[in-house]
């Protein structure tokens, strides 16, 4: 078991607190601190993994991507696995770095920094259509695809990587079933991430 007594934390977020591995550089462990939503009917997934069955999507997506050896697994953070630690259940991920050297800011961060006319924008835009593009193109599954998610790497020269929400979230898998659907989902969330970068002014009270 790791002790993460004293160690700092480097981020929270709804689900997680983010720590530097201890033991290995460039490494994070991301410790789950939600508990699970109560559902009428739980999901067999529920009753296996708890709120751990978000990151059994991810495993089994990444498992996947390798299995096919599509170059676009580069479009993702790396899996390191799981461990144990006193803050609880964590999953070992590879850790990105913005310009200053500290942990990289997710690029919905980076757009709320900009003007609304800032030509950053318009590159954050052709970005997000080339991170897309290669998510279509590697058939990677990305259910909770969203600027929160998402964060530029310097160790991928400044790319836009997916950090989180990786995997099929339905319970019946259409992304994985059909690739009619995949695509449908895929261009569904390339317009929402779009709209992100440039949002509709607010309509006069």
């Amino acid at each position: 078991m790791i002790d993460l007594t004293g160690h700092k934390v480097l981020r929270e977020s709804q689900n997680h607190r983010l720590y530097d591995h201890p033991h290995f550089e460039g490494a994070l462990l991301k410790v789950r601190i939600d508990r699970p939503k109560k559902r009428l009917i739980a999901r067999p997934s529920q009753l296996r993994y708890g709120n751990l069955r978000q990151w059994h999507r991810e495993a089994n997506e990444y498992l996947s991507a390798l299995n096919r050896g599509c170059p676009e697994i580069n479009r993702l953070a790396g899996f390191f696995g799981f461990t144990q630690t006193t803050a609880g259940p964590a999953l070992i991920s590879e850790k990105f770095s913005g310009p200053d050297g500290q942990l990289a800011q997710n690029l919905g961060e980076e757009i709320a920094a900009l003007a609304l006319d800032d030509p950053r924008r318009d590159t954050i835009k052709q970005e997000i259509i080339e991170l897309v593009d290669d998510l279509e193109r590697g058939k990677i599954i990305v259910g909770d695809l969203s600027p929160d998610n998402i964060v530029r790497a310097k160790e991928r020269g400044d790319k836009l990587v997916v950090v989180d929400g990786v995997g099929e979230r339905l319970l019946i898998p259409l992304n994985i079933i059909s690739r009619h659907a995949f695509k449908a989902s895929l261009n569904r969330r390339r317009k929402l991430m779009l709209g992100a970068t440039h949002p509709a002014p607010p309509k006069p009270g």
